[in-house]
């Protein structure tokens, strides 16, 4: 059985990780193409062609690089497709990215048609340009299946009209659990501590989390790790709450980073918020805190609710008081924050690991090619 993966995600090496778990499973020959560079935000991020250990990178240029769902290839994706001669392409773009269009247009020039499948991350009834809504809606009707992350992202593309029988759930983000793993003794310390990980936008609710923590009782730290246009505004938030002594704003870390960080912490704070134009669609950095044995606590906006699950805690969006009431709960009954840990710890190895999702993602491959 012949895959090949585009992806956009896959310039960063930390994405790699599912292909090559998927490689290495029985009887599966797995390809990639990536762009050779791929801009995000201000980062730009690269790939070399060539043999991995035991798969084969294609690289491409792109034409408007950046542009999620509004990028094309400019070169690449038709010397993938013809060397790779997949029996699947798995396309990691949104259905109403031109991407998408582009390689329907190439199946119509080779002598096979591979099956298709494609991502769908969107979760927000957003109003598409006219032309990604036409080209959603032609690639919702010839893609043999349609991945989605979780279940609100499968609630949009049901109000849609896609078929139900097409629409199947496959999470994207996964996890190493050697790399996400429980803290040893010295990594983490007796006092409480909080942490949150991501942008220093409106959108992901950072001023909850500190107007929360103003209210703690007793002893506690926290740590605000990531960057963004309101990290200045957070900062004195804090300072005029009082609390600037105990939160730390450490910055931008780079993802090895990450784990070192998240052990240090007993509770991690998501608080986005839904906006006009985004909802969360997932929350990667819940399952990687399960894994690492910190309880996650996100606002019920989005995926969260659903990625959480009975393994920590939910409460209503902009709710200070109900979430300063579950980090006080937290702080205070350590028995019931060492029962959620474990249990976040098991679910994360039984439902994200990279194994775990390419495991699922031959049994889907196998279908797909029997239907």
């Amino acid at each position: 059985m012949r895959v090949i993966v585009i992806s956009r995600f896959c310039a960063s090496p930390v994405y790699r990780a599912k292909i090559a778990a998927l490689a290495r499973q029985p009887g599966l020959e797995v390809s990639l193409l990536v762009p050779a560079e791929w801009r995000e935000g201000a980062r730009l991020l690269t790939c070399r062609e060539g043999e991995e250990e035991d798969y084969r990178i294609f690289t491409g240029s792109l034409i408007f690089n950046g542009r999620v769902g509004g990028h094309i290839y400019g070169s690449g994706l038709w010397k993938a497709l013809k060397e790779a001669q997949p029996d699947i392409v798995h396309m990691e773009e949104e259905s109403y990215s031109f991407a998408a269009a582009q390689v329907l247009l190439c199946f119509s020039m080779l002598r096979a048609r591979p099956k298709f499948m494609v991502n769908n991350s969107e979760n927000f009834d957003i109003a598409l340009p006219w032309r990604s809504r036409k080209i959603e809606k032609v690639v919702c009707r010839r893609a043999d299946v349609l991945l989605v992350f979780a279940r609100t992202a499968r609630e949009r593309l049901l109000r849609l009209g896609a078929p139900p029988e097409k629409v199947r759930t496959l999470p994207q983000f996964g996890l190493d659990p050697d790399l996400f793993r429980p803290p040893e003794m010295s990594e983490r310390g007796d006092v409480f501590s909080v942490g949150y990980l991501g942008r220093l936008v409106h959108s992901k609710g950072v001023d909850v989390l500190l107007r929360a923590l103003a209210g703690l009782s007793g002893e506690w730290r926290a740590q605000i790790v990531g960057d963004g246009a309101e990290r200045e505004t957070l900062k004195r938030l804090a300072r005029v709450l009082g609390i600037e002594k105990r939160v730390e704003f450490v910055g931008w870390v780079d993802y090895p980073d990450v784990p070192g960080y998240l052990r240090g912490w007993h509770a991690l704070a998501l608080p986005s918020r839904t906006t006009a134009h985004w909802r969360e669609q997932f929350g990667r950095v819940l399952i990687e805190a399960m894994g690492c044995g910190v309880v996650p606590v996100g606002a019920a906006t989005g995926e969260i609710p659903y990625v959480i699950g009975p393994e920590g805690f939910v409460f209503p969006e902009d709710n200070v008081e109900i979430l300063q009431a579950i980090l006080q709960k937290l702080q205070n009954e350590l028995r019931e924050r060492e029962r959620l840990a474990e249990a976040g710890r098991k679910r994360a190895l039984e439902e994200f690991t990279w194994d775990v999702l390419a495991d699922k993602a031959h049994r889907l491959y196998g279908e797909i090619l029997a239907g």
